[in-house]
């Protein structure tokens, strides 16, 4: 009996764990002046553990977030998009950042009625492919023990200075996106292919699969436009009649195939998908 009894009580204790000790959910005010801060603070990881605060955070990007998918992956009510909230959680000690996708997955569940269910989608997808010509990536080489000159990661916050095409550049060494005016632009370090694919799948909205063939970390940077609207990939076996979006600068399809030697091709793909069966908009008092 008592091994049985030892098992429901680590059982309990795991249970609590996924839940914020208090959360403090509130409807985020529309936004003054035209512009809006998006993000979150806090929580395992950070400086500030113990505090984890969204600003601004859609229901969206709480599911996403708590269920580790991307939006194609995500079958939601399209309102799901621009209800926004304030949120402050305490979190329980020693939580980890695995923890966390229970503890908002339960709050949800908890603050805005949450049910849902999973199931197998087949959709249009693509092929990370190294383009003709070649990959022009440039292998990272990795920072050695006390090496001075290499040094690591830059620390404090980046300074950024403005391009000649009026966007901010990205200082070395930091591993960042930028979206601004339409415009993105991507700095990458020591990340493989496998990274790239899934970074590029939140660009296009579809499942992209690495099938370059190569195992190395590279650090590259990378400019597009979003245009006003998603872009179709380049025609079939005319990789140089690449599509672009007007004359702001090269959609994700041509920036990757001129900037880093690498193409898109359609592929169908299956997908595992999360499907909300009920969420409420307001949540439940605090």
């Amino acid at each position: 009996m008592r091994p049985f009894l030892l098992l429901i009580a680590a059982a309990a204790a795991y249970g609590q764990s996924l839940s914020f000790e208090v959360a403090s959910v509130k409807a985020a005010p529309p936004p003054e002046g035209g512009g809006m801060r998006v993000g979150t603070s806090g929580g395992p990881g950070s400086k500030d553990p113990g505090r984890w605060s969204c600003l601004n955070m859609s229901l969206e990007n709480l599911l996403m977030t708590a269920f580790d998918v991307r939006p194609y992956e995500l079958t939601a009510p399209s309102w799901a998009r621009t209800e926004r909230f304030n949120i402050e959680a305490k979190v329980p000690a020693g939580a980890t950042k695995d923890d966390m996708k229970g503890m908002i997955e339960n709050l949800l569940v908890e603050r805005f009625g949450l049910k849902y269910h999973r199931e197998s989608k087949e959709m249009s997808g693509y092929e990370l492919l190294v383009a003709k010509g070649g990959p022009k990536l440039t292998e990272s080489v990795p920072v050695q023990e006390g090496d001075a000159a290499a040094g690591g990661p830059p620390s404090g916050p980046p300074k950024f200075t403005m391009g000649a095409n009026g966007f901010p550049e990205i200082p070395p060494g930091r591993a960042m996106s930028i979206m601004m005016n339409g415009q993105g632009a991507r700095r990458a370090v020591a990340e493989t292919m496998e990274a790239l694919a899934r970074n590029l799948a939140f660009q296009v909205g579809r499942p992209v699969v690495d099938a370059t063939g190569l195992k190395g970390k590279y650090d590259f940077l990378l400019y597009w436009t979003s245009g006003q609207g998603p872009a179709g990939p380049p025609p079939s076996g005319a990789e140089g009649a690449v599509p672009v979006a007007g004359d702001s600068g090269p959609t994700i399809f041509t920036a990757i195939q001129q900037q880093l030697g690498l193409r898109l091709e359609s592929k169908k793909a299956t997908v595992q998908t999360v499907v909300v069966d009920k969420l409420e908009k307001t949540p439940s008092e605090n």
